[in-house]
């Protein structure tokens, strides 16, 4: 992939100095290893599910807003600077994890920000004091440590992961003065898929695709979910982590299921650029919808059999 070559110095000294402390096969690399994981997208999924599906939905729609806002916001810079990876512009530095597209800003560092400080933000009255503590810390450590890890894997410049760590807390706090202030909290997702149709003109990188087939599909399935399903929330740490896996089986499950027929049917769709990111844009925003305004329709049912079964013997909170 064509781009450009710049950094300081001094980030290329750091990322080496990095490195030096172990490569594959030792502690330091198995760590970081893990640690990158808190950037991913499975991950990133998983606790805006976690806050929709389990504690509040409300606050879940805030979270996902502030998540999507600054998923969207990084491949648009990043298909505009065209910056190279660390490891693509310096012969010494390693390329210890598979990377693809630009460097500039870090998306995972923009995940893990927008995800962990989101989280502090939307929970932060509640009444549990260990609680809010307990997301205080992980939303100063998460990522730092996300960001830590990007440098280490030689995927990214040390520039790259504060713009990425700046894009995603500033996104938490720009979406939380518009969700005081707008009265209708669909306009703001309409304006940031109205902002992100720009990228359809320019961007090349599959982050885009994916971020903004998620935003689409999370747009209307709040707005299902609003006017049809209408479910209501629990506190019951067994029912939160049902509804969680089975909100992962559909992500995952889907996007495999999906992706196998329109394989079976058209084996070399990835050679086509047109196609393969139509398919990745409506893919995810199918799997998306269904997650968020379709499997929410089982959990009436749900709390119906587990009535029948004795587990739940009061009025769901």
């Amino acid at each position: 992939m064509e781009g450009y070559t710049w950094a300081f110095e001094f980030e290329n000294q750091l990322i080496l100095w990095l490195q030096s402390l172990g490569q594959e096969g030792s502690f330091i690399y198995y760590f970081m290893q893990f640690f990158t994981l808190f950037g991913e997208e499975y991950i990133l999924i998983g606790v805006i599910g976690l806050v929709y599906w389990g504690f509040n939905k409300q606050r879940g729609e805030q979270l996902a807003l502030s998540v999507l806002a600054a998923n969207l916001t990084f491949p648009l810079i990043k298909n505009i600077v065209k910056r190279t990876r660390p490891f693509h512009s310096h012969p010494d530095i390693l390329n210890l994890k598979d990377v693809e597209g630009y460097s500039f800003p870090s998306g995972h560092s923009s995940g893990a920000a927008s995800t962990f400080v989101g989280a502090a933000m939307v929970m932060r009255d509640v009444k549990q004091k260990w609680l809010r503590k307990t997301l205080l810390g992980l939303a100063i450590a998460i990522p730092l440590l996300v960001a830590l890890t990007r440098m280490y894997l030689g995927a990214h410049y040390l520039t790259d992961v504060v713009c990425g760590l700046a894009i995603g807390t500033g996104m938490v706090f720009l979406v939380n003065w518009l969700w005081n202030v707008v009265p209708n909290k669909m306009y703001i997702f309409y304006g940031i898929l109205v902002i992100g149709l720009a990228g359809f003109f320019y961007c090349t990188t599959n982050d885009f695709y994916t971020s903004y087939g998620i935003m689409f599909g999370l747009t209307c399935g709040f707005l299902f979910e609003h006017k049809v399903v209408k479910f209501e929330n629990t506190k019951t740490w067994w029912r939160i982590a049902l509804r969680l896996l089975g909100g992962g089986i559909i992500y995952i499950g889907l996007n495999t299921v999906i992706k196998a027929i329109v394989g079976a049917i058209y084996p070399t769709f990835e050679d086509n650029f047109q196609f393969q990111r139509f398919f990745r844009t409506i893919r995810y925003a199918v799997i998306v919808f269904t997650a968020i305004g379709l499997y929410p329709m089982l959990f009436k049912p749900a709390e119906k059999l587990w009535k029948k079964l004795g587990w739940v013997k009061a009025p769901q909170e």
